[in-house]
């Protein structure tokens, strides 16, 4: 019983919710059948309580029928009346929400009453109201589309021969919510047929493409229209100005689209920056370092009031990588507030060792790594990939041996850890060793000698596929090679 459908959607509910589904329960508009009540009630009653001790079918059955002998079958119906009721529930619910939906229908029952006068100034106060939205999501398009609908049934009923461009605009608002979602569903197919080798096919796809494109000057005066158009033309194209025809419509728009569709674009620049920075583009570095701020500013990394630990490590990374350290420190202070208070300290603390070690304050590097909770892989790595990096610069050389060790058996024992980020962390330990047996052994060691390992261990640096972190090694390859000339 603990694992009926009605117990399960109701355990999903929160209080409030709860609440008002007793009271959807009990009135008698909606439902009439006394034992539903009589079961929401109990519901309502023991929520959230609604575990196995409290569900159980007899506890149920003698709460709602004491003293009676136990019928299974009158339960059982019992809860397919009340399922039914809490379906309609959900629905009600929904509609609730939806302010534009609820007047539609009105608008549409006042008409199908010939209630003309009433449905008239109905419709005008709509249309007002939708004239003034200015933040606009396909759903708007679609919205104004109706309303033009319904005025072009108004023009239909009042049998005048006077003039109405209700079915020009009808055509119009149709023709931007079409255009809309399918430029919106052609970015994510072209993004989802990458990631998961698929293909989706549209028919008309190329012939909106080149109808927006040759109508431009009048499409692109529609945000949405015109930030999706840019979108698409940056991720199927090889061309960078792609990009910044984006970024550029995206900041002449910012105050005109929703929420969602920012959150959507600044991600799509986003992955862009990521894609160029892999393939060797440094510039795109400071780009998206750019994104994060314009995202920070506008509020839009935010997840019900909170910054994510990951968008907080990410910006910091970022920052140190362009150098741009006394930003970092500031961010870092000012907005480990705003994650949330289970993974606060464990970012800070990661984040804060991450910053002193490119400052070049290594003594306060270590105390904080020991205080870090590597209950995240990423963090776990993270922490060990930046505890080598300070043994090296250090000179811990015995605590960096022992360091590639454990990292060795610890990755043999991780199975579940992606090929290319076990390959990635693998080689940077493995190599980084090397390059540090190398300059602890440079005062022992013959130069040729020494130079004959530097040379295979830039040579193995260079044929190996992945290394995190590579250009730090890199880094100190080269000082190892002064050192030699010396």
């Amino acid at each position: 019983m603990f694992k009926n459908k009605l117990i399960q959607l109701i355990n999903n509910f929160e209080r409030k919710e709860m609440t008002r589904f007793r009271e959807f329960a009990c009135s008698p508009y909606f439902n009439k059948h006394e034992e539903v009540k009589a079961l929401i009630t109990y519901f309502s009653d023991i929520f959230p309580r609604c575990d196995k001790k409290h569900c159980d079918r007899y506890t149920i059955f003698q709460a709602l029928f004491p003293g009676q002998q136990h019928d299974q079958q009158k339960l059982a119906v019992l809860f397919t009346y009340s399922m039914r009721l809490a379906e309609q529930f959900l629905c009600q619910e929904q509609f609730n929400h939806h302010h534009d939906y609820q007047e539609r229908l009105l608008l549409q029952h006042l008409r199908e009453k010939n209630q003309i006068q009433f449905f008239e100034k109905r419709l005008k106060s709509n249309e007002k109201a939708t004239n003034l939205v200015q933040v606009r999501e396909s759903q708007w398009y679609y919205n104004a589309y109706y309303l033009a609908t319904e005025a072009d049934n108004l023009f239909k009923l009042s049998g005048e021969g006077t003039r109405d461009d209700s079915l020009q605009r009808k055509q119009a608002f149709l023709d931007r919510f079409y255009l809309a979602e399918t430029l919106k569903d052609a970015c994510e197919m072209k993004v989802r047929s990458r990631m998961l080798k698929v293909h989706y096919h549209n028919a008309l796809q190329d012939t909106i493409m080149t109808e927006v494109e040759q109508q431009y000057e009048h499409f692109g005066k529609e945000p949405l229209i015109a930030i999706y158009y840019h979108i698409y033309r940056m991720i199927t194209s090889d061309d960078v100005q792609y990009y910044f025809n984006t970024l550029k419509t995206l900041e002449e728009n910012q105050n005109y689209l929703p929420t969602e569709e920012l959150r959507n674009t600044y991600n799509y620049l986003q992955n862009y920056c990521i894609k160029k920075i892999n393939k060797g583009a440094p510039n795109f570095l400071g780009e998206i370092f750019k994104l994060y701020k314009a995202q920070l500013k506008r509020g839009l990394l935010y997840e019900n009031g909170l910054l994510s630990e990951w968008h907080y490590k990410n910006i910091v990374t970022t920052g140190i990588r362009l150098e741009e350290l006394e930003w970092v420190y500031e961010f870092i202070e000012s907005y480990h507030k705003k994650i949330s208070a289970g993974n606060r300290e464990n970012a800070y603390r990661f984040n804060l060792a991450s910053y002193y070690y490119a400052a070049g304050k290594f003594d306060e590097v270590l105390p904080l790594l020991t205080q870090v909770e590597y209950y995240d892989l990423r963090y776990n790595l993270g922490a060990k990939a930046l505890l080598l990096r300070t043994y090296y610069d250090l000179e811990e050389y015995e605590a960096l041996f022992s360091l590639t060790d454990s990292f060795k058996q610890y990755l043999s024992r991780n199975k579940l850890m992606a090929d290319v980020r076990r390959q990635g962390y693998h080689n940077l330990f493995k190599l980084t060793r090397r390059a540090a047996f190398i300059r602890l052994n440079l005062t022992y060691s013959k130069p040729d000698k020494s130079q004959k390992e530097l040379r295979k261990l830039k040579e193995d640096i260079a044929e190996s596929d992945a290394i995190f972190n590579k250009s730090w090694l890199e880094e100190k390859v080269m000082k190892i090679e002064k050192e030699l000339k010396k």
